[in-house]
C-alpha cells in the first residue's frame, strides 16, 4: 500500500528516523525500553513532525518499544513490528523492564464494538467520554457493577466505566482464540461504510491493510502492516483464485512485486475492501469487476 512512499522515506535524515521494519531476525544489542499508549488512537508519523505523512497508527493500550527521542516525538515499534513516531503525550513510559505491563495478567476484558465509549461515571447522558477504546482492545477490570458497567482502570492511570455489552471476559493467560473464515467475514462486514482513512487503524478511518489487520487481530491472528507485507508474509500460504474461501486476503497492484491494496473475500466473487475507489470508504466489490480483475495479483490465507 505504501510502496509509492518508501522511496521517498529514504531521503529523509537520519536524525528524522522514519518508519521503518526491521529486517527479519535482526538483534538489538539491548531491548528498547517500553511505553504504554494512553490515548484512544495517535497517528504515527514518517518524521518526528505532525505535518509529515501518516504511516500507521497506535491504540489504547498497546505496549510499544521507545526506540527514539526527538523533542516532542518519540520514534516507537508497535507489536505489528511497524516504526512511526508519536506525539510524546499520547505514551506513558514503564520506569523499566520489570514494571508490570498493561493488561498482560489479572481480570481483563476485550472490546468487541467498534468503538467501546469509555464513561468518567456509570451514566452516558451526564458527560462525554473520556475514552474510546477500539475493537480488540484489551482492559484491566477494577470493579463490577450490577448487570451494566464495570469501571476498568487505565493505561495512563484513573479509572473509567464501560458497558458490559461493549466487552467480553478474557483470560490474560489463555491463548487467543482464532476466529472461524465465517467470524472474519462478519467482523470485517461490521466495517462497512468506515471511512477510508491514509493509514488508518480504526473504525474512525482505516485503510486496506489497516481493516485487514484489525479484523485478523480481532480473530486471534496478527499479520504484518502493509498489504505488501501481507501478501509476502511467510505465514501466509498462496491460495489459486479458484479455491478462495471466505476470509482469505486478496491482493492487487501493478505487477507481483508492487502490491498496492487488499481486500477480504466474502464468497461467490465479492470482498470488502477499504479503498478510494469511487467511494472512500469501506465497501464490498466483486473481483470480477474489470478495475478489480485488471490489477487481481493473487491471494493468501494466514495461517
Amino acid at each position: 500500500m505504501r510502496v509509492a512512499i518508501l522511496a521517498a522515506l529514504v531521503l529523509l535524515a537520519a536524525a528524522q528516523a522514519p518508519a521503518t521494519v526491521p529486517p527479519a531476525g535482526a538483534v538489538e544489542a539491548s531491548p528498547a525500553p517500553e511505553a504504554v499508549v494512553v490515548v484512544s488512537v495517535e497517528n504515527m508519523y514518517s518524521a518526528a513532525d505532525d505535518t509529515k505523512d501518516v504511516v500507521s497508527q497506535a491504540t489504547l493500550g498497546q505496549t510499544v518499544a521507545v526506540l527514539q527521542e526527538q523533542g516532542a516525538f518519540v520514534r516507537v515499534r508497535t507489536p505489528d513490528r511497524y516504526e512511526g513516531w508519536l506525539p510524546r503525550a499520547a505514551l506513558a513510559a514503564y520506569p523499566d523492564a520489570a514494571a508490570a505491563r498493561y493488561a498482560r495478567s489479572g481480570r481483563l476484558v476485550e472490546v468487541t464494538s467498534l468503538m467501546a465509549n469509555l464513561y468518567r461515571e456509570a451514566d452516558v447522558s451526564t458527560a462525554r467520554p473520556l475514552l474510546q477504546a477500539p475493537l480488540a482492545t484489551r482492559l484491566e477490570v477494577e470493579v463490577e457493577h450490577g448487570e451494566r458497567w464495570l469501571t476498568v482502570r487505565l493505561p495512563g492511570g484513573g479509572s473509567a466505566y464501560v458497558q458490559r455489552g461493549d466487552v467480553r471476559p478474557v483470560a490474560a493467560e489463555a491463548p487467543r482464540r482464532r476466529g472461524t473464515p465465517a467470524e472474519l467475514v462478519a467482523t470485517a462486514r461490521r466495517f462497512m461504510g468506515v471511512p477510508y482513512l491514509w493509514g488508518g487503524m480504526t473504525a474512525r478511518g482505516i485503510d486496506c491493510s489497516g481493516l485487514a489487520s484489525r479484523v485478523y487481530h480481532a480473530n486471534g491472528v496478527d499479520l504484518p502492516r502493509d498489504a505488501d507485507m501481507q501478501f509476502e508474509d511467510a505465514n501466509a500460504a498462496p491460495v489459486a483464485r479458484g479455491a478462495l474461501r471466505p476470509g482469505d486476503l486478496v491482493f492487487f497492484g501493478r505487477d507481483a512485486k508492487h502490491i498496492t491494496h487488499v481486500g477480504m473475500y466474502l464468497g461467490k466473487g465479492r470482498f470488502v475492501n477499504a479503498t478510494t475507489h469511487e467511494t472512500p470508504m469501506v465497501r464490498e466489490d466483486r473481483l470480477a469487476d474489470p478495475y478489480w480483475s485488471r490489477i487481481y495479483r493473487g491471494a493468501r490465507r494466514p495461517r
